[in-house]
């Protein structure tokens, strides 16, 4: 029977679902047999970074309603990776989530894992996933909006299902941002799941519809895998794991950039920084 994990967040634009694609880019490539299904019911765009946008006749919602089969709706990715798409019209509370239960125990035959891409939010689409899921991740962008709502998420999730805060879109390069070191010291290590470095050309991928093209032994597609083991083998990796991944995927962007530009790549790069002063400890006592 396959294993349900859920990938949710508490707002929107922290790169949820280009997690959610990637991690089953990374399984089905372990030999899983994977599932991938958009729960962004009314905003769906996983289609579009898979490159299926042109293809998809029907929608989960058309299964759950009986307008069409499993091997009509869901479509081939790669090699042991299938997808769902959402309904683009409708949302959660439109849909009987009975219905959506039915459909992953029915699937839950043909596959090891099924990852459901949450709606980001709070809403009922949140709730059902935690009734549904075995594992649970919360992607937390660097921005501390998206720290204080992954917290939100986490109390409607919270017992029900085991869950992980995944750290998403963290670049040692960009001093605008929350740093790594800062983000880290908020999350209880019980829940920590890891840490997916900002990649140039994992978005690149994605925005071109190739996502699937995804290079695996880069630091992006280490990262993703590292977050796998993390979360669903319970693997411990130490933080210099972490900040070696995001460094490569910024030393990558740079090699990307320059050469776009004919310039000498960079080769220093800055270190974490620590600011007694920084956001970090308002949130501390704010939170």
């Amino acid at each position: 029977m396959a294993k349900v994990l859920s990938i949710a967040s508490g707002k929107g634009g922290v790169g949820k679902t280009l997690l959610t694609a990637s991690l089953g880019i990374v399984m089905a490539h372990k030999g899983y047999r994977v599932l991938l299904i958009d729960g962004d019911m009314g905003l769906r765009n996983m289609d579009l970074i898979l490159g299926l946008e042109n293809e998809c006749f029907y929608n989960i919602l058309d299964l759950a309603e009986g307008r069409c089969f499993m091997n009509d709706v869901k479509l081939s990715v790669s090699k042991n990776l299938d997808f769902i798409p959402a309904a683009q019209a409708e949302t959660w509370d439109e849909i009987f989530p009975a219905a959506i239960s039915v459909i992953l125990d029915d699937a839950g035959d043909d596959y090891d894992f099924i990852l459901l891409d949450c709606p980001a939010g709070v809403g009922s689409g949140i709730q059902f996933a935690a009734d549904v899921s075995d594992k649970f991740m919360i992607v937390v962008a660097p921005s501390w909006a998206s720290r204080r709502t992954a917290d939100q998420a986490a109390q409607m999730i919270k017992p029900k299902v085991d869950f992980s805060y995944v750290m998403n879109q963290f670049s040692f390069s960009n001093q605008n941002q929350a740093s790594f070191q800062e983000m880290l010291e908020t999350i209880d290590s019980e829940y920590f799941g890891g840490v997916i470095p900002f990649s140039v050309e994992a978005a690149r991928l994605a925005g071109h519809g190739n996502l699937k093209d995804l290079k695996l032994n880069g630091p992006f597609g280490k990262a993703v895998d590292y977050v796998y083991r993390s979360v669903i083998e319970g693997k411990e990796f130490p933080l210099s794991v972490w900040s070696k991944l995001i460094r490569g995927c910024d030393n990558e962007a740079d090699e990307i950039l320059n050469k776009s530009a004919g310039l000498v790549p960079v080769i220093n790069k800055p270190g974490l920084s620590w600011n007694s002063g920084s956001q970090f400890y308002k949130w501390r006592r704010r939170r």
